[in-house]
């Protein structure tokens, strides 16, 4: 390197000056483009969509029936376990179309329960999913 006032110029010889230069200019070429394209992906990926009134209420519906499904299945998951604390009665018989009977009749009711209010956990996540408007 040759040193000439506060600038730092590197020397270059004869042999490999156009090679190293040719070089550096395809490598700005390339960085270049590679910092347009970049750019405009991030200016397409930063375009705000509103939503219109009748695609905003259809997102609510499906959010609140999402929640609805949630509670449900987590009701589900609740009493199955009550269940299990229930001792096997024998009179009915210890077959296998009773826990079929009762786990169907457990996925209505907690739908029902559910859709009728439930214990306020769809509720709940409706309102942490739609906050934020």
């Amino acid at each position: 390197m040759q040193i000439s006032g506060a600038n730092l110029i590197p020397q270059m010889s004869s042999t490999n000056t156009g090679a190293t230069g040719a070089q550096m200019i395809n490598d700005e070429s390339s960085f270049q483009a590679q910092l347009k394209e970049a750019t405009d992906r991030l200016e397409k990926k930063s375009e705000i969509k509103t939503l219109t009134d009748d695609e905003l209420t259809k997102r609510d519906k499906e959010i609140k029936d999402a929640s609805v499904q949630l509670e449900a299945i987590m009701l589900k998951l609740m009493y199955n376990e009550m269940w299990k604390t229930v001792p096997k009665n024998k009179l009915f018989g210890d077959d296998n179309a009773m826990e079929i009977y009762r786990d169907m009749y457990n996925e209505e009711l907690t739908k029902v329960a559910a859709e009728g209010g439930g214990i306020g956990l769809a509720d709940f996540i409706y309102r942490q999913l739609t906050q934020n408007r």
